[in-house]
């Protein structure tokens, strides 16, 4: 797994990426870690709690850091000396914006795309940059995400719906989930696009990530066509440019599409879900409320709806 990988996973097992941790945390890869600057030493516990017959015990350390060990007397026999590793009571400070430096140039954000303000929601969402979609003159913004089970949802819409976005971009995770994205953005797991080599060198997908980014943007500024469903990528008469659906809306979709040419059906929710068996309720529930479903999906009549393409 490539060190990237392992650092965001690890940030995903802190409540909090400002207190300080433990080795323990952060697991076998903390001297990685530490020699890429990701992470540093900052104090040590004093005391730590050790067996005592069938329970434990807290007791106080000495630190030797020349010999980079701690001692402790045992308290089940108390002329006992026990010596353990410095590192399992170093605490440490995690260096998130080093390793955010480290992957944006690693996947080929250009020093100018990358934000003066990087945090967009404190301990849950930052902003990368922004990446060129290759053979264009276009940019998509990069975020990284973190506990997002967890995160205050309005500032995370209001980060993601900010304007100040050229277009639809990637929210980059340690594992995806089905969590919709408002801004026409898509989520992604991060070891999607990453590699290792076998001498151990991180290697970025960058065609991959493209793939992701672009939906049907062509080179040299060309649009896009005025509608078209591929994969999960929507684009409608009236976008001003491509979506990125999430899986569940985009079997929707795909449903009630129809047969190019022609003009798409009305069809009720029953039938719609009876096919696509998203786990929703309605159309509204699917889409997150009426104004999301009614730019994609217009209700004709009573109890049926149809996709706002064009024949």
């Amino acid at each position: 797994m490539s060190a990237y990988r392992k650092y965001l996973a690890a940030l995903e097992r802190v409540p909090s990426i400002e207190p300080r941790v433990l080795a323990i945390t952060l697991g076998r890869h903390r001297e990685e870690f530490r020699r890429r600057g990701w992470v540093t030493e900052d104090s040590y516990l004093t005391h730590v709690m050790v067996p005592f017959l069938d329970s434990e015990e807290e007791v106080e350390v000495d630190i030797d850091e020349d010999a980079r060990l701690f001692r402790y007397r045992s308290p089940q026999r108390r002329s006992r000396i026990v010596e353990r590793p410095l590192a399992e009571i170093t605490r440490y400070v995690l260096q998130v914006d080093a390793w955010l430096n480290d992957l944006a140039v690693l996947i080929g954000i250009e020093p100018r795309q990358r934000p003066e303000r990087r945090v967009l929601v404190p301990d849950h969402l930052w902003h990368l940059g922004n990446v060129r979609i290759t053979g264009t003159h276009e940019f998509s913004p990069v975020f990284v995400g973190r506990m997002w089970e967890r995160a205050p949802n309005p500032q995370v819409t209001t980060a993601l719906r900010d304007p100040i976005w050229p277009r639809g971009g990637i929210v980059l995770r340690h594992q995806p989930s089905a969590a919709e994205l408002p801004g026409d953005h898509a989520m992604r797991g991060l070891g999607d696009f990453l590699r290792v080599t076998d001498d151990g060198q991180d290697i970025f997908d960058a065609p991959a990530f493209d793939r992701v980014l672009c939906g049907f943007v062509t080179a040299n500024g060309a649009s896009e066509p005025e509608q078209f469903l591929r994969g999960n990528r929507l684009k409608l008469p009236h976008f001003p440019r491509s979506r990125e659906l999430s899986p569940e809306r985009a079997k929707i979709v795909k449903v009630m599409w129809g047969v190019d040419g022609k003009a798409p059906p009305e069809i009720s929710w029953a039938d719609v879900n009876g096919l696509a068996n998203t786990g929703y309720q309605s159309f509204d529930d699917a889409f997150g409320g009426v104004a999301a479903r009614e730019d994609v999906i217009e209700k004709t009549r009573r109890a049926r709806y149809r996709v706002r393409r064009n024949p």
